[in-house]
């Protein structure tokens, strides 16, 4: 028997079963109540684990430095435009070196 609020009612005989009937109904509602807070629990415990496992800020920053590019405000512009069409050697290799050096600023350390 389940719980119902509205026993006994007004005037009722109280009998023993009756009474018996809202107690294990109360009872099954406290068990119903102590399980999901059982499986919360268990839940909470998982999700903490989870949150324990996760890297810290630290470890995230090290990570991140580990594996960006360097700074590369060093690196200076690239020459001027070049003075004939199509360019001489010396300006294509200075653009190509500048290129290069831009490119082996941008590697991250191994």
């Amino acid at each position: 028997m389940s719980f119902d609020p509205n026993i006994p009612g007004p005037h009722e005989e109280l009998t023993s079963p009756m009474f018996r009937g809202q107690y294990n109904g109360l009872k099954e509602i406290i068990d119903a109540l102590a399980a999901l807070v059982a499986a919360q629990q268990v839940i909470i415990a998982d999700l903490q684990q989870q949150v324990a496992a996760r890297p810290t800020a630290q470890q995230m920053l090290d990570i991140i430095a580990a594996n960006a590019a360097r700074n590369v405000d060093a690196v200076g512009a690239l020459p001027p435009p070049w003075s004939d069409n199509p360019p001489d050697r010396a300006e294509f290799n200075e653009t190509r070196d500048k290129i290069n050096e831009m490119l082996s600023g941008l590697k991250h350390p191994a």
